[in-house]
């Protein structure tokens, strides 16, 4: 007796929304993960600005000719911090999951 394609049917679609449920899951995992990761870029940029911001201004205090000149440099070159803590993140949490 030949069985019934019906439950062939149903193992079929459950296997595929099975799948889509795990596709799912991955998207968000690594949507977090990349949001975890530029939360920490954004970080990273704004450490490594104020302590480039504290530079001059100390250096502001202690020179006799207190002047200080922001330039377009000193706001990019914080840019290197945002990709460090965004990678080291970005890394750190991946391997997690």
């Amino acid at each position: 007796m030949k069985p019934h394609p019906l439950p062939h049917f149903f193992l079929f679609i459950g296997v595929i929304m099975q799948e889509e449920v795990i596709r799912s899951s991955n998207k968000l995992k690594i949507s977090s993960i990349i949001s975890k990761s530029f939360i920490a870029g954004i970080g990273g940029y704004i450490l490594f600005l104020s302590i480039l911001l504290l530079t001059k201004v100390v250096s502001m205090l202690i020179q006799p000719v207190g002047n200080v000149q922001f330039e377009t440099a000193d706001f990019i070159l914080p840019i290197i911090g945002f990709f460090l803590l965004f990678l080291i993140r970005f890394l750190e949490n991946y391997k997690e999951s």
